[in-house]
């Protein structure tokens, strides 16, 4: 009897022929096996496996999760540990206490949410479109802390008695206000807008950040109080 059979070495696919043959001195039945090739095309490769989150990352999601339904005051690290599926004793391995958590939950976050400022560093266009991509920047930067407002409302708790995040959030701060700055300055540069780029980045990036901070404690933010900010912030930008 002879059947083709497909092996897999690393990702790759390769053909064999088998033979059934019965040893004459065993009497047992073996197999000849002669190699035709590897097997070209789609699906030949096996698949690839999607990584399993690492125990940190597990502990972000689980408070994150938690901060959705509960106040900071009222989560424990056990409670932690408990929604991510793992033992207690693993939050100590990562993090040092609730703070820390939510802090490096924090950074994460607006990791991504710091990428709407990538904007700014593309080439200045005429003044409506310039005005435009300020706009979308103040509501895609409320609409994200709309998303997670109970992580945002912890950040803002711990910022009032850890050093770790007051820190963070001064240094995150600053950057914004010299991002702006550099932006505010290219708006004038190619005239498109003037005003007094220093005292508008940091007025802009303290306004953008009250109303950020009334929209998580508030779990909502009117479109009148959207309109307001955008007016104040487009006018110091000269747009």
């Amino acid at each position: 009897m002879a059947y083709e059979v497909i092996k897999r070495v690393s990702g790759r696919a390769y053909r064999y022929r088998v033979e059934s043959y019965r040893d004459p001195e065993t009497r047992r039945v073996r197999g000849k096996w002669t190699y035709l090739g590897r097997v070209e095309g789609e699906g030949t490769l096996s698949p690839e496996r999607k990584a399993r989150p690492s125990s940190r990352d597990r502990l972000l999601d689980a408070v994150e999760r938690l901060l959705e339904s509960n106040e900071l005051a009222s989560i424990s690290t056990g409670m932690v540990a408990s929604e991510a599926g793992l033992a207690y004793g693993t939050f100590y391995r990562h993090f040092s206490d609730l703070a820390h958590v939510v802090r490096d939950a924090m950074v994460r976050e607006t990791a991504n949410l710091e990428k709407l400022n990538e904007r700014f560093a593309e080439p200045i266009d005429d003044a409506a479109t310039e005005r435009a991509k300020l706009v979308a920047w103040v509501r895609e930067a409320i609409a994200a802390v709309l998303l997670r407002p109970g992580l945002f409302r912890a950040w803002h708790v711990t910022s009032n008695h850890d050093w770790a995040v007051v820190a963070e959030r001064q240094r995150r701060f600053e950057a914004n206000v010299e991002q702006m700055a550099r932006y505010l300055e290219r708006l004038q540069a190619a005239g498109a807008a003037k005003s007094t780029p220093a005292f508008a980045a940091y007025a802009i990036i303290a306004l953008v950040g009250a109303a950020t901070r009334e929209a998580a404690i508030d779990n909502a933010f009117s479109e009148a109080k959207h309109e307001g900010i955008i007016s104040v912030v487009t006018d110091l930008a000269g747009l």
